[in-house]
């Protein structure tokens, strides 16, 4: 179950600003990772059943490693958990992992595939669009470099973020308060009246609280046991409490 969402915090026109989570709160990126993966191990694991492949991908895709919270500590390089990822799913069906000239070459590949199967989560555009006819602005804030989080936002066809926060500019990944009081300052809306979406309970959620955000949790799949915090489970439903809350602001 899910923690109800209360309603409270969205009275009186309080929440005046939103940032979001970018990957597997906007972007689709497990999908993305899952796709491209089954492309690139199609010959290098000849033999491996469909239903293998499909499970060491999604293992490849959430991490099973632990590499990217390696990466974000800064104990490995972006590059370096892509690799680790990898060697953990072929290990998984007892197979050698790839040279490190063969995973460069890999990971180039790789890199071209997934970027071509970014895409926005279908209820994204439509949130975003409510947003924009209530007057609320909107950022985003990611454990990522900007650069590279800009341009997945664009090549998604979300176009519209005039904040984007990364790890590198804020000086800290996520859940340090920085990269959330980072995005808020770009907003020029104050913490306790911008709302905080995204889809991890640490990262996300708590980190948002302790800088003093409005933390929503979005679960869309339901498999996270419950936080305490406001839960949902698409931004369609989002979009729906905010309408019934949100006082309508005139553009700049």
């Amino acid at each position: 179950m899910s923690s109800a969402f209360d309603s409270s915090i969205l009275q009186d026109g309080g929440i005046e600003g939103v940032l979001f989570d970018i990957d597997d709160t906007l972007v689709d990126l497990r999908y993305a990772a899952i796709d491209a993966f089954l492309v690139m191990v199609s010959d290098l694991l000849e033999g491996v059943t469909a239903d293998q492949k499909r499970t060491v991908a999604q293992d490849f895709a959430d991490d099973g490693a632990g590499a990217y919270e390696r990466y974000m500590a800064g104990e490995i390089s972006f590059l370096g958990q892509r690799q680790l990822r990898l060697n953990r799913a072929f290990e998984l069906v007892h197979r050698e992992p790839l040279s490190t000239a063969a995973y460069l070459q890999w990971a180039e590949k790789y890199e071209s595939l997934v970027k071509e199967s970014w895409k926005p989560f279908d209820d994204v555009q439509a949130h975003l669009s409510a947003l924009t006819t209530w007057g609320i602005p909107y950022g985003a804030v990611s454990n990522n470099v900007e650069a590279y989080q800009r341009m997945k936002l664009e090549r998604s066809g979300l176009s519209g973020f005039a904040v984007v926060i990364g790890s590198d500019t804020a000086g800290a990944p996520k859940p340090d308060p920085a990269p959330f009081l980072a995005g808020c300052a770009q907003l020029q809306i104050a913490p306790a009246r911008t709302l905080y979406v995204g889809d991890n309970p640490v990262n996300d959620v708590l980190g948002a609280n302790n800088a003093g955000l409005v933390a929503v949790f979005l679960d869309r799949e339901s498999k996270h046991s419950p936080v305490s915090a406001p839960t949902v489970s698409s931004l369609e439903e989002l979009t729906a409490l905010l309408s019934k809350s949100i006082v309508v602001r005139e553009h700049p």
